[in-house]
């Protein structure tokens, strides 16, 4: 990876998963060890597979350290399999992570516990990439890619869901409920 200062622009090189993920973690740990540790923390000793498009890495700690490699055969605890444009739009807040789920544009799979660790990982990296700079100028290094698709424009919200938040339909009881609360539509 090179960056070079051109007229005064920034331009960034082309940049690995594997690059990013370090060098989020290493900022991460820098700008705020205190989420570092809440995400070793919560991660402990399990092994992920991160998929970003095509691109996929194996990450896992060992003795407080992030390791993270290429995709090995061996078992992992847990996925989570997303793209650019989805990591771009979590990073700019205009999607959460529930909602990606819920819309099936991040999948994270494996056992129950697995999934809720890597959530709150997600939740916790996410938290500390909006307040710090070194994290945002990193999501700007990723939107700016030469080497990845450029990320589609955004317009202004509100964004309709892709999938209700409840699947199933209220049960009257709780219709009433929400009538008395005023809290329907």
């Amino acid at each position: 990876m090179s960056t070079s200062i051109i007229g005064g622009s920034r331009t960034v090189g082309c940049r690995s998963l594997r690059e990013y993920v370090e060098l989020l973690y290493s900022r991460l740990n820098t700008v705020d060890s205190a989420a570092a540790h809440r995400i070793r923390r919560v991660v402990g000793a399990r092994r992920a597979r991160i998929t970003l498009d095509e691109e996929s890495v194996d990450v896992y700690f060992s003795r407080g350290r992030l390791h993270v490699t290429a995709p090995g055969k061996g078992p992992v605890d847990g996925t989570g399999r997303t793209t650019r444009q989805v990591t771009l739009d979590l990073i700019d807040g205009y999607l959460e992570i529930t909602t990606a789920v819920l819309d099936g544009r991040l999948e994270l799979t494996g056992s129950l516990d697995a999934i809720v660790r890597m959530d709150l990982a997600l939740e916790v990296l996410l938290d500390s990439a909006t307040r710090a700079p070194a994290l945002q100028q990193l999501a700007q290094d990723f939107r700016d890619d030469p080497c990845r698709a450029a990320p589609a424009p955004r317009s202004a919200g509100p964004f309709r869901r892709w999938t209700p938040f409840y699947s199933d339909p209220p049960e009257e009881r709780e219709h009433r409920l929400l009538e008395q609360l005023d809290l329907l539509p």
